[in-house]
């Protein structure tokens, strides 16, 4: 081939060209790789890194999201590391924050930050009655009061330390939310590991096909697990918003008011113990039957500020009225209504029942008569008499009684 340079033909060796069509190729391979590798989605994206000039907190590039290199711009997607904000408030990539996810990186240099988000975020641990902590140690139930105040770190640290766990009837698995949990409080405060620990323990447990503890001391576990999972799959769906802890919706409870008498006979006279949940402290306890007009009324004995007296997992114990106290039946059946300080009544049914057993009837009371008889009128008084007058005297033997006869004394007269 002839390539003219100036007046005359001049001709190139054919090695020539393949060396040019070399290097084209080669710089076209390098250009491509340059527009989607991770390190220029970071540089160049909201990642805030010194080339691109965007802010730490930016969610439209992600430090692997792939956005565009040093022009930070593009959009791209990584193969092998997690997608997200450089922040770390959420981490999508490779399911729950593990690699190999897609990174849908849309920032630029200039401003990559943040959005509270256009969608409405979960509502938070729904409240849940104070679990006593007598043993002055997180359970899962009591690291979840922490939670639901925002009091992250604590609650956290005991979720990642067997040391610092009581065990209770708590299972791995139930620290485990307690950990994910404790990894969205984080987030919500501007740590920027706190999702992607959230993803991880929920990525967990269902693997391990969790189902949340169903007795009555881990009544919150299954409320905490479902909030879990819908803060992991709301924040995977919505990477660019800020973690909140909204409330949870009015009304809801993480666990139910309920009192359970210990036994199911007690003796009159004698104490009889409940256990149970309640919203605040205990005040009164009310005893009803069929019997019974009006509910007799017992305070709780012990120290008020004993622990275990409230709220959840909560212990009070009673002296009930001896057998005089019941004014003068035998109730049998007997309802129960704790009344908590602040007025709220919880009612369990035919509580137990009083064992009157070997103990005599109380005297019974006079049936009324059903028609009481009259009061007598008093009698009239008699009327006084008049002046006296003396009456003749019969001389007659008859009039007298006797035989003699007596003679009639006239009367003197007036001078």
């Amino acid at each position: 081939m002839a390539v003219r340079f100036g007046s005359g033909p001049v001709r190139l060796p054919g090695w020539a060209f393949t060396l040019a069509g070399f290097v084209l190729v080669v710089g076209l391979f390098f250009g491509v790789r340059g527009i989607a590798s991770p390190d220029g989605g970071a540089q160049g994206g909201g990642s805030g890194g010194s080339h691109g000039g965007g802010t730490s907190a930016g969610a439209g590039g992600g430090d692997a999201g792939g956005a565009s290199g040093s022009g930070g711009s593009g959009g791209g997607s990584s193969s092998g590391t997690s997608s997200g904000t450089s922040n770390g408030s959420w981490q999508t990539g490779g399911g729950d924050g593990e690699p190999g996810g897609n990174g849908n990186g849309n920032g630029n240099g200039s401003s990559g930050t943040g959005n509270t988000g256009s969608g409405t975020s979960p509502g938070w641990l729904p409240w849940g009655p104070r679990s006593p902590n007598t043993d002055e140690e997180l359970e899962p139930d009591s690291a979840y009061d922490l939670l639901q105040q925002g009091e992250c770190q604590e609650a956290y640290n005991a979720a990642i330390d067997p040391a610092k766990q009581t065990g209770n009837q708590a299972s791995p698995d139930s620290w485990k939310v307690i950990e994910g949990l404790g990894g969205i409080c984080k987030a919500a405060q501007g740590e920027s590991d706190g999702l992607g620990i959230a993803a991880k323990a929920e990525k967990g447990l269902r693997a391990s096909n969790y189902q949340p503890g169903s007795t009555d001391q881990l009544c919150k576990d299954g409320e905490a697990y479902a909030v879990l999972q819908r803060f992991v799959g709301y924040y995977r769906q919505h990477p660019d918003e800020k973690v909140v802890l909204r409330p949870s919706a009015s009304g809801s409870e993480a666990c139910e008011n309920k009192i359970t008498a210990s036994d199911n006979s007690y003796a009159p006279g004698t104490s009889a113990y409940f256990y149970g949940t309640w919203p605040d402290q205990p005040e009164t306890v009310e005893l009803s039957a069929a019997e019974l007009t009006d509910p007799v009324v017992v305070e709780p004995f012990g120290d008020k500020e004993d622990k275990a007296r409230c709220c959840k997992d909560a212990t009070i114990s009673i002296d009930l009225p001896g057998p005089e106290g019941y004014g003068g039946r035998r109730p049998t059946v007997i309802d129960v209504t704790l009344v908590t300080e602040k007025g709220a009544r919880v009612v369990q049914k035919s509580a137990f029942t009083l064992d009157w057993t070997g103990i005599d009837p109380p005297p019974s009371p006079d049936p009324p008569s059903p028609n009481p008889p009259s009061p007598n009128p008093p009698s009239p008084d008699p009327p006084s008499p008049g002046p006296s007058t003396p009456s003749p005297v019969s001389s007659s033997p008859e009039a007298s009684g006797s035989g003699a006869s007596i003679a009639a004394v006239p009367a003197p007269r007036a001078p």
